[in-house]
């Protein structure tokens, strides 16, 4: 395997008693032809004192204060940003979303849920309540669904016990201000599982019936089969019989 090594993060200064959450993302940003890696630390508002000596103290910050590191393909360099109005007290760091310029998170305030985002343009953190109560389940903050959609995201609200699945679209208006639109509301078909799997170059959500890769149409929000049973994509029954992930492009022929 062939992998690229990036300089060290400057927030790798803080321990992990010094961090209450920390969260990457990483996208292209065709503009100025860079890719680049964002780095999201919120600190503890009371740590334990650091180890080295010569470490930044986060308790001279904000309680609220978040260090973003984003990191430049093209200048090999990081720059850091110090923000002191983000109040979440936790992020979902297992899933980032990276949209024209801009890094998405899903994160959680008490009893509210939030999709925080980053724009790299304007180096600016800002985060939008998420469309639907549902959000603040639990099941939804610990595998939270949300996907690029075009030059935007989807996010997925899924309800096991009413077996009903929204997809909201994330809009921007002319005064760059986000909201939520609804695209599609289904009662999902008998044997249907409301886990999202993935979303296609289309915009349609993968789901799965049994074996079968199912999507709905975003026009008549009818289900149909588009992949025929999976066994045959596992080498043991004691194997999920499929995986789904995003392709992000390589970096191995960037100089090529």
């Amino acid at each position: 395997m062939i992998y690229k090594t990036l300089r060290v993060s400057p927030l790798s200064v803080f321990t992990p008693e010094e961090i209450e959450w920390k969260g990457l993302a990483f996208g292209y940003l065709p503009e100025v032809d860079d890719y680049v890696v964002v780095h999201v630390v919120k600190l503890e508002p009371d740590p334990a004192d650091p180890s080295d000596p010569d470490a930044p103290d986060p308790r001279e910050f904000n309680p609220n204060t978040v260090a973003i590191g984003v990191y430049s393909q093209n200048t090999s360099s990081w720059k850091t940003i110090f923000q002191d109005d983000v109040p979440l007290y936790a992020l979902c760091s297992e899933k980032s979303v990276f949209v024209n310029g801009t890094a998405f998170w899903v994160a959680q305030d008490f009893d509210e849920q939030f999709v925080m985002y980053f724009d790299t343009k304007k180096e600016i953190l800002r985060e939008i309540l998420v469309p639907d109560y549902f959000g603040i389940l639990d099941r939804q903050f610990d595998n939270p669904v949300i996907h690029p959609f075009g030059q935007s995201i989807a996010y997925f609200v899924e309800d096991d016990e009413s077996h009903h699945l929204d997809i909201w679209l994330l809009k921007e208006d002319v005064i760059n201000e986000f909201s939520w639109e609804k695209k599609l509301s289904v009662s999902l078909s008998e044997n249907i599982r409301a886990d999202v799997l993935g979303i296609r170059n289309n915009g349609e959500p993968i789901l799965t019936k049994s074996n079968d890769l199912i999507s709905y149409d975003l026009d008549t929000y009818e289900p149909y089969v588009f992949v025929n049973s999976c066994d045959c994509l596992t080498p043991d029954f004691s194997y999920q019989p499929f995986a789904i992930t995003p392709f992000v492009e390589t970096l191995l022929w960037r100089d090529k």
